[in-house]
């Protein structure tokens, strides 16, 4: 059986490891090892509940496999590249509570956390992570290393760049598009197409 490993003890991969354990026994073809994180004590105001080894010198194996729980695009990019680059096998992980239509294509590292709808014919690039209670409808694409936070609502036709941010509860109107490494603050309404590399917030989102 293969060993787990969750790159990220900060708090959403404390939450990545509370809703893997939602999985039924007969789901699972690996046993949960650790984390991997450079703050080997990063888990100590909560009781050391696992073990948390650092990124180096870590040594990626055929008998492990990994998920990220970081949120921060940038800051999952800097630290899951060079893992893939030493051959680290990352397996996306879609909680049983969620509900995924069909033709909903994932690239590999994605996680979907509980109570999230994906309607039909979307696709999710590669270590995208779609949180809490997030919906994402028909003919959306999210680029990879974007990043859907709690209760987002992203509509029909959606277009998301890579290394996107939404802030939670943000609501994007259908067909927009956000463009690579833009920043949508918490409690937005995207109702404009909004350029990369910027951050825009408010209800109608305007950029700063």
């Amino acid at each position: 059986m293969k060993k787990l490993y969750i790159v990220g003890a900060g708090g959403f991969g404390r939450e990545l490891a509370a809703w893997i354990n939602d999985l039924p026994s007969h789901a699972r073809d690996w046993e949960r090892q650790g984390f991997l994180d450079d703050n080997v004590d990063a888990l100590k105001p909560f009781g050391n509940f696992a073990e948390v080894s650092p990124l180096v010198p870590h040594r990626v194996s055929d008998q492990n496999i990994y998920l990220c729980g970081i949120g921060s695009p940038a800051i999952k990019k800097k630290v899951v590249e060079p893992l893939l680059a030493q051959g680290a096998a990352f397996i996306s992980f879609v909680h049983p509570r969620a509900t995924i239509g069909d033709r909903v294509k994932l690239g590999r590292g994605v996680v979907i956390c509980p109570e999230c709808v994906l309607s039909c014919d979307i696709a999710l690039g590669d270590f995208t992570m779609v949180n809490l209670r997030s919906t994402i409808g028909h003919d959306a694409k999210v680029g990879p290393w974007s990043t859907i936070s709690a209760q987002c609502d992203l509509t029909g036709g959606v277009e998301l760049g890579a290394e996107v941010f939404l802030g939670s509860r943000v609501s994007i109107i259908p067909g927009k598009k956000i463009g690579d490494g833009a920043i949508i603050g918490a409690g937005s309404t995207v109702m404009t197409n909004v350029p990369p590399h910027v951050t825009a917030v408010g209800n109608p989102a305007r950029i700063l």
